[in-house]
């Protein structure tokens, strides 16, 4: 908590330097390159999937407040996912996991306006996080998979520090390009890289945290000639990189392809998608290849 406070107050110091005007307190998502069109299996959305296993994700992403300023706008907020995962093919009980993550932190967005790199870029911004990811099953079921010392254990969950870098291209083109570069530094991995590893493993015990690092990549695609109907496509990849030296290091790339459709309040949107690589929360040690499709509803 303490960690946190301290990035707030440097947060709120930095956009009083920036000259900002009257705060807006709730003023919608906590970041200005939202997540709506984002193929991470965790972005914070509402969503039902079903291939070859359903999958379901209660999230949302909300600012707290945010600072306008002259050459750059401060949001102070966070986001939260809930997902369900049915551990095997459909049944009478299926047998579910849950992964959740929570996250709070500040974005500080460059918009095009105000700076000569973004006005050619579009709108620039970096978002520091503080945040953790934790794996369960929801009933007392065992997984039936069997146990390697190659594993990575506890879901690669953990508390970590996050770092985003994202950029949204100008709306001046009918299609509008998303990429975001991101990474995640586990608790257990800061005293590693001091030398202290039995102190590394402590930690990593004691938080349950079974990777060190974890680095991410998409490029997502809209296109909006049209206001009402939508189509956008999603690339994403990802690389886990486990505390323990003899596990495998876990990656996944995936897809989405859907259609939107804005309204006032919420936007619709079906959507076909498809991974290679690693599962989700307990399943991040399975190694598959998924098509599926489903629909995601996200409040504008």
């Amino acid at each position: 908590m303490k960690t946190l406070a301290a990035l707030f107050t440097a947060a709120s110091l930095l956009a009083a330097a920036s000259s900002a005007v009257a705060a807006d307190w709730l003023p919608g998502r906590s970041r200005a390159v939202t997540y709506e069109d984002s193929a991470d299996p965790s972005a914070p959305v509402v969503s039902y999937a079903y291939g070859p296993r359903a999958r379901a994700t209660l999230g949302g992403d909300l600012a707290f407040v945010s600072l306008p300023g002259r050459r750059m706008d401060l949001r102070l907020g966070g986001s939260a996912l809930v997902a369900f995962e049915n551990a095997r093919g459909a049944r009478v009980v299926p047998e579910q996991t849950l992964e959740s993550v929570v996250a709070l932190g500040a974005a500080w967005a460059f918009p095009g306006a105000a700076n000569p790199l973004s006005r050619t870029l579009g709108t620039l911004e970096l978002a520091v996080t503080l945040g953790n990811r934790s794996a369960h099953r929801v009933s007392a079921f065992e997984l039936g998979d069997r146990i390697h010392t190659t594993d990575v254990p506890f879901g690669a969950g953990g508390s970590y520090l996050g770092v985003e870098l994202a950029a949204r291209s100008l709306a001046r083109s009918p299609l509008v390009l998303t990429p975001r570069l991101g990474f995640r530094l586990f608790t257990n991995l800061f005293p590693d890289l001091v030398g202290q590893r039995v102190a590394s493993d402590v930690v990593a015990d004691e938080l349950r945290e079974g990777a060190e690092f974890m680095d991410f990549l998409e490029l997502d695609m809209r296109w909006i000639q049209n206001p009402r109907v939508q189509p956008l496509f999603g690339l994403y990849t990802d690389a886990i990189f486990p505390h323990d030296d003899s596990a495998h290091r876990r990656w996944l790339g995936r897809f989405l392809l859907g259609v939107a459709f804005p309204g006032t309040a919420f936007e619709l949107t079906p959507f076909v998608d498809g991974e290679l690589g690693h599962g989700q929360g307990l399943l991040v040690n399975r190694s598959e290849a998924r098509l599926g499709a489903g629909v995601r509803l996200d409040a504008r």
